[in-house]
């Protein structure tokens, strides 16, 4: 979070500081140490006791990337395979360690669970056999007539709540995020006279074809993740343009891109009020498009 701290410190304090913008509430200044913490996020609970197994994880890639991450922020881009691969890492771990990315994560396993109960539903074998199951199981009867019966009765609610699990699938991810980075061709972006910001789900995977960012020749651009205020890292299938220069304008698309993308918080180092706006109207359009979580049978 330094790298996007306001060039001008705090001038009470003498603190670096960022503007943290958030819906509903108003733009306010905090130093980086405050900004994106959730306590106790990547823990779980194992034998009845809290693992800090997830945040060490975290902790030591964090501390491997930093020498090659701080390079990265000043613009340069990492010439051995080694450093490569340590900041692609980093990139994966950035894109899947937010809340947003345990959401879905833990959404696909509710979806997968939920497909397969409708599809035993749907086959009366499987049904009758799934019940007799459970009479084994449990003892007692469970007619698959009045199984069904109950569960179109009524509404349920689906929850994934093995931490443990999502953890472990966020890691997976990752590591499967960082093969598909290390094939694309690695860019930077520079801001020239402007400022990148960041936001709480910072590494941007897209279809470039419908985001109008860039100069006509360089639109062809998969992944985004800004690094500092002044550079933002790209990954590209089909070229390698090395450091493309951005006027004004052109940040300011791309600073919007990201504040779509923001599931609370955008942290930038000015104030503007384009950021406020954008993010009052992605988070109108989310709650529009968001899906009721109660399951009918």
């Amino acid at each position: 979070m330094e790298a996007f701290c306001d060039p001008e410190p705090n001038e009470k304090t003498g603190a670096s500081f960022l503007w943290v913008h958030s819906e509903g509430r108003e733009v306010r200044r905090q130093v980086p140490k405050e900004c994106a913490v959730e306590n106790y996020f990547y823990c779980h609970e194992k034998d009845g006791q809290r693992s800090f197994l997830g945040e060490e994880f975290l902790a030591d890639l964090e501390t491997a990337s930093s020498l090659v991450l701080k390079e990265a922020q000043r613009g340069n881009l990492p010439i051995t395979l080694r450093d490569r691969f340590t900041l692609t890492g980093y990139v994966a771990m950035a894109l899947v360690r937010t809340p947003t990315g345990k959401k879905h994560i833990d959404q696909a396993a509710i979806d997968q669970t939920l497909e397969g109960i409708r599809s035993v539903l749907r086959d009366p074998v499987k049904h009758a056999e799934f019940c007799l199951k459970l009479e084994e199981e449990t003892g007692k009867p469970h007619d698959p007539e009045e199984q069904l019966r109950i569960l179109r009765s009524g509404r349920v609610r689906m929850v994934q709540t093995d931490r443990g699990w999502s953890l472990k699938q966020m890691a997976e991810l990752m590591m499967e995020f960082q093969k598909l980075f290390m094939q694309m061709h690695l860019s930077v972006l520079h801001a020239g006279d402007g400022f990148f910001i960041t936001c709480d789900c910072p590494v941007r995977v897209h279809n470039p074809a419908t985001i109008p960012l860039l100069p006509k020749g360089y639109d062809a651009f998969d992944m985004l993740f800004p690094l500092s205020r002044e550079f933002c890292l790209v990954g590209s299938h089909s070229k390698n343009v090395g450091r493309l220069e951005l006027d004004r304008e052109q940040v300011t698309k791309l600073n919007r891109a990201i504040t779509r993308q923001a599931a609370r918080f955008v942290y930038a180092p000015f104030d503007a009020d384009y950021i406020q706006i954008e993010l009052q109207r992605a988070t109108a359009r989310k709650r529009l498009s968001t899906r009721s979580d109660i399951i009918e049978f």
